[in-house]
């Protein structure tokens, strides 16, 4: 009795890669078009949490404004005197391997000084990254009459007000020089003015973010900051070397790219392209490869036509009649 063998409907391979490709290209579509949408939302949502225009990027005016630097390094040998009134490098604060939050500010401000560290320090506490194990926070006086005395207040307001004790190696309030404190301010960008009429300092609200090596990376402007932001600008800040692993590999990638119009960081659609790629080529292997190995079994275990099955070179030969 001659068996039979069971039928295996065998899969189209070119119509199931056909039907990957086009649900991979939906998937990107779709992620695409709903990061976009979500980017308008968000705009319009700061614009009405932000009518009169307070935080947005200052525009550069004539003795006050910021001029972006980024890519460039500041001169680590600039000196200044600390809260015990030490000589203090700003290269001191680099050596660490930690990225360097700065800020030009002064004591006598009227009340922008004081709201802006006020504001980065309650959303500093919202992150993860802590001051002093994370990174350093510097703040450079613009008014070469203060003495160390008042970096010394202005550390204990601010240490008390970001509650954590461990963090008071991390903040630093310098004074210093008037050349020594303009040089540091080219460098950076940041443009003040003394407006002798006021008897008071003009000058814009920005933090500046840089690199363990010196070199700035950043500006974060106005008065409103948004912990997601602030944590991302560190992590690009430390070159992807603080955080998790899943940070540096959305560093590493390109997943976050900060946009000057907003002022945050945004999901760039080339890294969900990146990413949308690399799903379909996975899903294409998980179902080509299955199929290869079952096509290659089938051609392996087929009978011939004596009814054998083809396992052997031996099976290709003919039976020849004895001579």
């Amino acid at each position: 009795m001659q068996t039979q063998t069971p039928t295996i409907c065998p899969i189209d391979i070119r119509r199931a890669a056909f039907f990957a490709m086009q649900g991979g290209w939906f998937v990107l579509f779709a992620v695409f078009a709903t990061t976009g949408a979500l980017g308008q939302i968000e705009q319009q949502v700061d614009a009405a949490k932000d009518p009169y225009g307070v935080n947005k990027k200052p525009d550069v005016k004539v003795g006050t404004g910021v001029i972006s630097r980024e890519g460039e390094s500041i001169d680590l040998t600039t000196p200044f005197r600390d809260h015990k009134n030490n000589l203090a490098r700003i290269g001191d604060f680099f050596n660490n391997g930690k990225p360097v939050v700065l800020s030009f500010n002064y004591s006598n401000c009227p009340k922008l000084c004081s709201v802006q560290l006020e504001n980065m320090i309650d959303t500093l506490k919202q992150i993860d990254f802590k001051i002093g194990s994370d990174f350093e926070m510097v703040s450079v006086t613009i008014d070469p009459t203060e003495t160390p005395d008042r970096a010394q207040q202005n550390i204990d307001i601010y240490l008390r007000r970001y509650n954590l004790s461990e963090a008071k190696e991390g903040f630093h309030f310098l004074v210093g020089e008037e050349k020594n404190i303009r040089s540091l301010a080219n460098e950076t960008g940041f443009e003040y003015k003394y407006v002798d009429s006021q008897k008071l300092y003009s000058h814009p609200p920005v933090f500046i973010l840089l690199s363990p090596q010196g070199k700035i990376v950043r500006y974060i402007h106005g008065l409103d900051y948004d912990p997601k932001t602030m944590r991302l600008a560190l992590i690009e800040a430390a070159e992807g070397k603080i955080g998790s692993p899943i940070n540096m590999a959305s560093y590493g990638l390109g997943c976050f790219v900060f946009d000057e119009t907003t002022g945050k960081y945004t999901f760039q659609a080339m890294a969900v392209m990146r990413i949308g790629a690399l799903l379909t080529i996975t899903g294409l292997g998980v179902m080509v490869i299955p199929y290869w190995f079952l096509r290659k079994g089938q051609s392996n275990n087929r009978p011939n036509q004596n009814g054998s099955s083809k396992t052997s070179d031996d099976n290709l030969t003919p039976n020849r009649a004895p001579a």
